[in-house]
């Protein structure tokens, strides 16, 4: 058994969006990674898609996720599953934030618009 403690959680910077890496390989899990995403106000993470589902629960603030060209508001609690595949990007308004737990299974890509397949960092 792994404890990630908070403080000990690496941190990344993905053009400005703090990203706090929990489960991965190198943090004791085998087949799913967990990373919190904090978005200040005004932020966005522009459209990409992954080759698995993405999981993501608002922990705090207030946050718009628009997958498929859809856009929802979601509210602390609120969780959005987002097929593989499926084009989405999120933001917050001027003067929000938000804090969100995501996971995904180990080795997920990240296809970005201009269709470059990256592992992000914080899946190591």
């Amino acid at each position: 058994m792994t404890i990630v403690r908070f403080d000990d959680a690496p941190v990344f910077d993905l053009s400005g969006v703090r990203i706090r890496g929990f489960a991965s390989p190198a943090r004791g899990a085998a087949e799913t990674m967990t990373y919190r995403v904090e978005l200040a106000g005004g932020q966005r993470v522009p459209d990409h898609t992954h080759d698995h589902e993405e999981v993501s629960q608002l922990l705090s603030g207030r946050w718009t996720v628009t997958i498929d060209g859809e856009d929802s508001e979601l509210r602390p609690g609120d969780t959005a599953v987002i097929p593989a595949g499926v084009v989405h990007a999120s933001c917050t308004l001027e003067g929000d934030e938000a804090v969100i737990l995501t996971s995904m299974p180990v080795g997920t890509l990240l296809i970005r618009g201009d269709g470059e397949r990256v592992a992000p960092p914080w899946s190591e």
